[in-house]
């Protein structure tokens, strides 16, 4: 019996602490910043210019709190912070030469009570195209800071820039300075978008819906296509009652009586502050006609 309630009691243990060790892989895995194995392309920096590229910021709250703290690769140190009395502004670093980034990890100071409150809140990430800075990725409202927990942010982008930056507006509350204990940027092919191929000119597409198209008239009508003996064609869309007269008019003339013209109706093709316009056709004029009755 009591060999039965030890391996009962170990059982117990084993199982209570697998259950624990599959809660806390749940638990990172959905932490920020845990979901992706990719590389920190910003090299440990030692000082702003080592051991390559440059880190810089709008502002520094002492020469302790330098750009290249916050790309030290910890955040156990002082990190960065912007000058006493001004809690924004932006924290950036420039690269030997143009790299794609559309990823980047952000983490508070881990050893400051404060870190929550001093941490940025309202953002923009940003490329430099040689002329202007780029708007890669936007941020608003984001509060929930944890020591020891990175915040990882995506977006789409393929294009290489030299320079990026952390442009911040806004901490969370502590009026004396903004900090960030670490960052890291870096490139996720998995993520990005492919833009869309540009069509061969070659290749004929579908044709552009006509924003005014012709409506398919409804009921008994027809077009009546007149060519007369210059060559000219004259086209009347009609009603097959006007068609038909027009037809009698003709045999009519054809067999000796008759006028000498025949006044058709050109109804929609007014131009014009007229009540009416209509096409005299002469019968000596006219070489052939053609009717195309709409199906129904």
């Amino acid at each position: 019996m009591r060999l039965l309630k030890k391996v009962g009691i170990l059982f117990g243990m084993f199982l209570f602490g697998a259950v624990a060790l599959l809660h806390s892989s749940m638990y990172a895995a959905s932490e920020p910043g845990n979901s992706k194995e990719v590389t920190n392309l910003v090299p440990k920096m030692t000082s702003n210019t080592a051991p390559s590229g440059e880190a810089s910021a709008s502002s520094i709250w002492s020469s302790d709190h330098k750009a290249s703290n916050a790309f030290d690769h910890t955040a156990e140190g002082v990190g960065w912070a912007s000058k006493d009395g001004v809690p924004y502004g932006w924290i950036g670093y420039e690269f030997v030469k143009p790299v794609a980034v559309n990823m980047y990890t952000l983490e508070p100071r881990k050893n400051y009570t404060e870190a929550g409150t001093e941490s940025p809140k309202v953002w923009t990430f940003e490329g430099w195209d040689g002329a202007n800075w780029v708007i890669l990725d936007t941020q608003k409202n984001i509060t929930d800071w944890k020591q020891g927990v990175k915040k990882e942010f995506t977006f789409n982008n393929g294009t290489a820039y030299k320079k990026y930056r952390l442009n911040i507006t806004e901490n969370n509350g502590r009026p004396y300075y903004v900090t960030i204990g670490e960052m890291e940027m870096m490139y996720d092919p998995s993520i990005v978008t492919p833009e869309p191929k540009p069509e061969d000119p070659t290749v004929p597409g579908p044709k552009p819906e006509d924003p005014n198209p012709t409506p398919v008239p409804a009921g008994d009508r027809a077009i009546l296509v007149v060519t007369m003996t210059t060559g000219l064609e004259k086209e009347f869309d009609l009603s097959m009652k006007e068609v038909n007269d027009f037809i009698a008019w003709y045999e009519g003339k054809q067999a000796g009586s008759g006028s000498a013209s025949y006044a058709i109706n050109k109804h929609d093709n007014n131009k014009g502050p007229f009540s009416s316009r209509k096409d005299y056709m002469l019968f000596d004029r006219i070489l052939t006609f053609e009717v195309s009755e709409y199906s129904k």
